[in-house]
């Protein structure tokens, strides 16, 4: 064999050698691309599940912060209970009753409950119910928001109780098949609206004759039914009247 095959041979196989290496190097690279990207979507998905559970604790915090305060502010009134009224002061006292109940169950502080007179119980009412939503979500997972609330003036403590007991008990009976929850409380011209939204709501119509047979009680009546607006939801509309019927 000449020295001039040797070298065409030696060349050949250096030429294989570097192709083979170029090849390997190419695929290494996309290997690591991949690796690379397949790191920074688990990265990015962590990184946006440690922000939800940071922005839920902060919500959660910040309303337990706001009805620590609410208490706070309104504990110089506990000793003006009205007395005129009987019956009024009685579901006042209720009232009180059940907001300890629930600061008990929420794990805020109980520094007393506004229940004297001139107390704006429709704002005590709404920061009862978005208490109650936080709690149900930390019990099921389930999100509630509270949406309009326009109940007029001069809501007594029997309706408040009421409407928040009503709150309670619907909001419970979706929370466990609905996606989210959506409360409401309006009124018309003879009766307080309470409706609950079930969205993502996909099951048949839920039993809730024991429910029925608390609200035919009130002198109220309950509708469950689609949402003509939104699909996969579920309405249920208490209607309560008269309107603040202490």
């Amino acid at each position: 064999m000449t020295v001039s095959a040797i070298a065409w041979i030696v060349i050949g196989v250096l030429t294989l050698a570097l192709l083979g290496a170029v090849m390997g190097w190419i695929l290494n690279s996309g290997a690591r691309r991949d690796l690379a990207a397949a790191l920074a979507a688990e990265q990015a998905a962590h990184t946006e599940t440690a922000q939800r559970g940071e922005h839920l604790e902060n919500r959660m915090r910040t309303l337990r912060n706001e009805l620590t305060e609410a208490h706070q502010t309104n504990a110089e009134l506990t000793q003006r209970v009205g007395r005129a009224n009987p019956t009024d002061g009685r579901f006042l006292g209720l009232w009180a009753l059940e907001r300890h109940r629930q600061a008990r169950v929420a794990g805020t502080p109980l520094l007393g409950v506004a229940i004297g007179p001139g107390v704006d119980l429709t704002s005590a009412l709404s920061e009862a119910i978005r208490v109650e939503l936080e709690v149900l979500r930390e019990d099921v997972g389930t999100h509630g928001e509270l949406g309009d609330v326009d109940l007029g003036e001069d809501l007594t403590p029997s309706a408040a109780l009421t409407i928040l007991r009503v709150v309670q008990e619907l909001t419970a009976v979706f929370a466990k098949r609905a996606d989210e929850l959506e409360v409401t409380l309006g009124h018309d011209d003879d009766a307080d609206l309470v409706t609950v939204a079930a969205l993502g709501w996909t099951d048949p119509t839920p039993n809730v004759s024991a429910f029925e047979a608390g609200v035919a009680a009130l002198d109220a009546t309950l509708e469950i039914r689609p949402d003509p607006e939104r699909a996969d939801t579920a309405l249920a509309i208490v209607r309560l009247g008269p309107p603040h019927d202490g």
